[in-house]
């Protein structure tokens, strides 16, 4: 009972941390992506500390709560779409042996919700500058960010298992 009760708090902690986090990201429109982002490394925390219903819970919690009550709907979409979902996916995309195909399908999966994120940013919420599109520059710019955000995010988590994991099971 008290490990379940732990998990349970712990999961409500890191839903309200990431909402927290998302909600200075739809103030401050400029850190829209980075909040989502940012979020999505608490999921990683629920996965590591608990399980992976827990992080799936504070995937869906954070990303419900974010869509009822951010004023910018933008960081909620990202971290749906994106940050949050690819915190769940990145340990399935690493059970792939084989290196370059590990890769060819992260990068597959992250255009897939690069695409998703556009459309559903084009149609879905008012953009106050010119829509970015479906242009190539984007997608190339985005592929870099996303293999120095996928192995920035490895190392997080080796330091995170270093640092409070060692001699715990």
């Amino acid at each position: 009972m008290k490990k379940k009760t732990k998990r349970v708090a712990l999961a409500g902690v890191l839903s309200a941390s990431a909402v927290l986090l998302m909600s200075l990201g739809s103030v401050i429109t400029s850190l829209d992506m980075t909040a989502a982002f940012a979020a999505g490394i608490l999921v990683i925390i629920a996965r590591i500390e608990c399980d992976r219903v827990t992080a799936l819970g504070v995937y869906a919690a954070s990303g419900l709560l974010a869509f009822v009550l951010l004023p910018n709907k933008n960081t909620a979409i990202v971290f749906v779409f994106y940050g949050g979902l690819y915190s769940i996916i990145k340990e399935f995309c690493e059970l792939i042996k084989n290196k370059p195909l590990m890769w060819a399908v992260k990068i597959v999966v992250s255009n897939v919700m690069l695409t998703l994120i556009i459309w559903l940013g084009m149609y879905f919420t008012v953009a106050s500058d010119e829509p970015l599109g479906f242009v190539w520059w984007v997608y190339l710019l985005g592929n870099f960010i996303f293999v120095v955000y996928d192995i920035a995010l490895t190392l997080m988590i080796s330091r995170y298992y270093a640092l409070f994991k060692r001699g715990r099971s």
